[in-house]
């Protein structure tokens, strides 16, 4: 700069005319200079405000404690910065919490099956089983990870799984401790990792199976029970329509015809009550006085007490009660009848109606044949008979019925009984339902 200021002294010493020039000159260059520097200054001001800015970006998302003040741009950048952090931080909370959500509605729904889940893996080491697997074979959550050859699971349920991963999908029944499962075996892979994967899934189908039984059982011994009458009268009615019995073998067998055709009038009516029960539609529920009830089917079974004669001792109390008066008619009279019909001549029939507290107690006891163990667990079962009884006249579906009228009224019977000691039965409803108001 001094040189600027000493070239013009020496410039006019040389050449006046040269001055003005000269001077025109250095005030111009210097004039570049000022704006260069000036330019460059600035340049170097806004990328340090820049470095500043993501410096004190990465300082404070790196501290909890933002007390640094720092200029309104930065705080802007800072800002937006973090903006969208938190949106993309929320937007995976939102996933989290949708994915969390769908693993409880899934979870829920399989617990909320009436089947059993399990699902294991290539080395049999199980990943997955829901509550009613735990239920049925008693395996816990802590079982998970371990391999059910090392569980205390039904053999054959181990062997039909081992199978269905060498042969494919298998389905069968096995029995565990009184129950019946129906079990089906699904091998598949896992198309991620191309894993092999077993799905097990388990059907308690003890009740199903039981009640398909009894439907053949029905159909088996009501075609059964009808076929006989059914015989009788068509073998009577040709007799008498081809004229080849007398006039009085011809009266006999058309009392034969009424007698079948009442026991079979009496079997469809016993399957239609037994249906009713079973539905408990129809029923007309008003006050009934059971005194009286148990009266009258005494007075109906008095044939059958004379033609034995059985001694009747009763001991009867007033009750009130509200029911269908059909109902303990047929609970009355059905166990009555089954302990007339098998007791010897002359022998005893005590029977007591009273109540203790809110319960109904009714007990009928005998001195006849008795019922052998074996058959006592069945006794109740629809057209079921003990064979050394087969001959004794009746439809099979006495003690059915009285069976499904102690359990529309929510009661509970009991029968006690010794081969030629005799039988007791003992029947206890409560005079007001759980679910009458």
């Amino acid at each position: 700069m001094l040189s600027f200021l000493i070239m013009p002294v020496i410039i006019q010493v040389i050449n006046p005319n040269v001055l003005i020039i000269t001077v025109a000159s250095t005030i111009m260059i210097a004039v570049l200079l000022s704006l260069m520097f000036y330019w460059m200054s600035k340049v170097n001001k806004t990328m340090d405000l820049e470095s500043q800015t993501y410096l004190e970006i990465i300082d404070l998302i790196k501290q909890s404690d933002h007390t640094k003040k720092i200029s309104n741009d930065i705080l802007q950048d800072k800002n937006l910065m973090l903006n969208h952090m938190k949106e993309m931080q929320e937007n995976l909370q939102k996933q989290v919490l949708r994915s969390e959500r769908y693993r409880k509605r899934l979870r829920l729904i399989l617990d909320g099956l009436q089947l059993g889940i399990v699902l294991i893996d290539k080395d049999y080491k199980i990943t997955y089983l829901n509550k009613k697997m735990e239920k049925f074979f008693n395996i816990k959550d802590k079982d998970i990870g371990q391999s059910i050859d090392q569980l205390d699971l039904p053999l054959t349920l181990i062997a039909i799984v081992h199978e269905s991963v060498s042969n494919g999908q298998l389905r069968s029944d096995i029995d565990f401790k009184n129950k019946l499962y129906d079990i089906q075996v699904s091998p598949f892979l896992k198309t991620e990792s191309n894993e092999t994967q077993v799905l097990i899934v388990v059907d308690d189908v003890t009740l199903e199976r039981s009640t398909e039984q009894m439907k053949k059982d029905f159909f088996s011994f009501a075609s059964h029970e009808l076929k006989s009458p059914i015989t009788s009268i068509k073998g009577f009615a040709e007799l008498v329509l081809y004229d080849m019995v007398s006039k009085d073998d011809a009266k006999k067998a058309l009392a034969s015809i009424v007698d079948q055709s009442d026991m079979m009038t009496t079997l469809v009516d016993d399957m239609l009550m037994l249906s009713r029960l079973e539905n408990y539609k129809e029923s007309r529920q008003i006050e009934v006085n059971l005194k009286e009830t148990l009266k009258d089917v005494l007075n109906t079974l008095t044939p059958i007490i004379e033609q034995k004669n059985i001694i009747i001792s009763h001991n009867m109390h007033m009750i009130q009660m509200t029911c269908d008066p059909m109902d303990m008619f047929k609970l009355f009279k059905n166990i009555i009848e089954n302990a007339i019909k098998y007791s010897k001549d002359h022998a005893k029939v005590t029977i007591k109606l009273h109540q203790v507290n809110q319960t109904i107690i009714f007990v009928v006891k005998d001195e006849g044949f008795g019922i052998p163990s074996v058959h006592q667990p069945r006794i109740f079962e629809r057209f079921y008979r003990v064979d050394e009884y087969r001959n004794e006249d009746g439809t099979g579906l006495g003690l059915a019925i009285v069976k499904h009228i102690v359990m529309k009224y929510d009661g509970m019977i009991n029968l006690e009984s010794k081969v030629d000691q005799g039988t007791l039965v003992e029947v206890s409803i409560p005079i007001q339902k759980k679910n009458q108001v």
